[in-house]
């Protein structure tokens, strides 16, 4: 028999009922909740869930509902699918073009097609767990590396953007707790020590591994790319830097280079202020000075245009700057040739070169004030939490020669 609300209740309070079905006694709740969860105010609606077993259970589920609605949230998640809700949380963003471009990839590379299909009530603690690990055995899908794990680091950034998504959900009331945040026994996330160990360690190069690689593609390849190689190794410029270099950035008197911009990979052919806001001047050696400007001569045979103050050090044959996804896919190809070549050699990333530069620049001596200063990090704690592993190395050689001559 269904159980009428008392009179002295409030409208919102709810009730529970029972009800029989061919199963047995089951029981719902009802309650009258807002329309809107953000205007507790406006107009009402019935809103409940039933199949319950037990009083207990039903009324547990009718508190919580309502603390939804107490919480200007909705009081019944729906059954909103993942794909649906990430689509319509991307196109309420309004940030950089090449930040908009990295979540758009993972949200079509890594996230709908793991958790698209399922409700958001339904991506719990465990789910998310499964994904990561996933993703650290197979998650890779490019085309050269199809099938292998992806790194810690990139698992990272997954977790941080599923945990943004989620969040927003949460704070609509479409899921009762973000999972990928508050579910810290379930989730299992690479964060901190171990993400900056493999994303430096692994991608390094040592001198006589980047003297062979350079020596290898500059007399054996051909490379016509050769020139950008050497700039990334010897300067540990940002790839986006290095195509948006134009022949006015160089200054042969002083051997230096200003880094005044770089690529914007969100918009065709487009330029952007670099990472910090600010330009910065590059000390370079005589010889990587003097490849840039044979260089130079080369471009000149191409016509007047291409040698100007404005004109891309590294630009296309119709002048305009060049694709930096188009520069990562031609050194993934360089690499794997260079591999089959050069017994040994490891396998490293674009980004890798950038690393080999600071870490060897440290070894050498160099303070971490003026490697942060050359890599353009905005604060020094970023230089010294990704090269971390490089001082604690120094610091070890230190002591044991200091015991040896001791």
């Amino acid at each position: 028999m269904l159980q009428m609300p008392s009179k002295n209740r409030k409208k919102t309070d709810g009730t529970v009922s029972a009800y029989k079905t061919k199963s047995g006694k089951r029981y719902r709740w009802q309650a009258f909740v807002p329309e809107n969860p953000f205007n507790p105010n406006g107009s009402k609606k019935r809103a409940g869930v039933g199949g319950f077993l037990t009083h207990k259970e039903a009324d547990a589920d009718m508190q919580a509902a309502l603390a939804n609605v107490r919480a200007n949230r909705l009081a019944v998640p729906g059954d909103t699918l993942f794909k649906d809700y990430a689509q319509q949380w991307f196109d309420g963003q309004n940030l950089a073009n090449a930040t908009l471009q990295g979540y758009e990839k993972i949200i079509r590379v890594h996230l709908i097609p793991n958790l698209g299909h399922m409700k958001l009530t339904d991506i719990t603690g465990q789910v998310i767990s499964r994904m990561y690990k996933s993703l650290l055995r197979n998650g890779n899908k490019g085309r050269t590396t199809k099938g292998q794990g992806l790194s810690s680091n990139s698992v990272s950034k997954i977790h941080i953007l599923l945990g943004s998504i989620l969040q927003d959900a949460y704070l609509e009331g479409k899921v009762k707790q973000n999972e990928a945040r508050h579910n810290p026994r379930l989730v299992k996330a690479p964060t901190g020590k171990n993400i900056r160990q493999e994303q430096v360690e692994l991608n390094t190069w040592n001198l006589e591994q980047m003297k062979a690689f350079l020596k290898w593609d500059r007399e054996v390849a051909n490379d016509d790319f050769y020139p950008l190689w050497h700039l990334f190794l010897f300067t540990g410029i940002r790839r986006g830097e290095g195509v948006a270099l134009q022949w006015g950035d160089l200054n042969e008197a002083n051997n230096t280079i200003v880094i005044r911009r770089a690529a914007d990979s969100g918009t065709r052919k487009g330029v952007k202020i670099t990472k910090t806001g600010k330009d910065r001047v590059i000390q370079v050696d005589t010889e990587t000075m003097r490849i840039l400007l044979g260089m130079k001569i080369e471009r000149a045979k191409l016509g007047p245009k291409f040698v100007q103050g404005n004109a891309y050090v590294f630009g296309t044959l119709d002048g305009t700057i060049r694709n930096a996804g188009d520069v990562g896919e031609r050194w993934s190809k360089t690499i794997a040739k260079a591999r089959a070549a050069l017994e040994g050699l490891p396998h490293l990333t674009i980004k890798g070169m950038r690393h080999t530069h600071a870490t060897l620049l440290l070894q050498s001596g160099a303070k971490m004030k003026a490697v942060q200063e050359r890599l353009g990090h905005s604060n020094i704690t970023t230089t010294l939490d990704i090269y971390s592993h490089s001082t604690e190395t120094m610091q070890n050689e230190a002591v044991q020669s200091f015991m040896e001559n001791f």
